[in-house]
């Protein structure tokens, strides 16, 4: 499973982070020709490990990964990370740590940075992985 992908369509299937992002959500970091003057999210990986074994298979995976959401509007910086947080919360993934919480000068954006860890919710039944 691509957990990258897996919160992205999260994230798209909302209607108000859609009003907000369009279609503005980027693997690991942002692209060259992307549209920074507008809010937009960068998603990273940090950790997959096995979880929940019998015998000498593992049933699921836990994740953590990492949701920075940029945008030049502080209100909106927060609205966004607190509708993925909440999103994120009801497919079993939760708010671990608060990574960053700043303002950058040189590129005048407000900058939120939250991990979340957990098994994706609905990825296994009875042992078998489902897509």
């Amino acid at each position: 499973m691509n957990i990258l992908n897996l919160v992205k369509e999260i994230i798209m299937s909302d209607d108000q982070l859609q009003f907000y992002l369009q279609s503005r959500i980027y693997y690991y970091r942002v692209t060259e020709n992307a549209d920074v003057s507008k809010p937009f999210v960068v998603l990273k990986p940090i950790l997959d490990k096995p979880f929940d074994f019998v015998s000498d298979k593992y049933l699921s995976e836990s994740y953590l990964i990492q949701v920075d959401v940029e945008s030049t509007n502080h209100q909106i910086t927060i609205d966004i990370t607190k509708r993925i947080r909440y999103l994120l919360f009801a497919n079993n993934l939760v708010q671990a740590s608060s990574q960053l919480d700043e303002y950058f000068e040189s590129t005048k954006r407000y900058i939120m940075s939250r991990r979340y860890r957990g098994i994706p919710k609905n990825q296994y039944y009875k042992g078998e992985h489902i897509e």
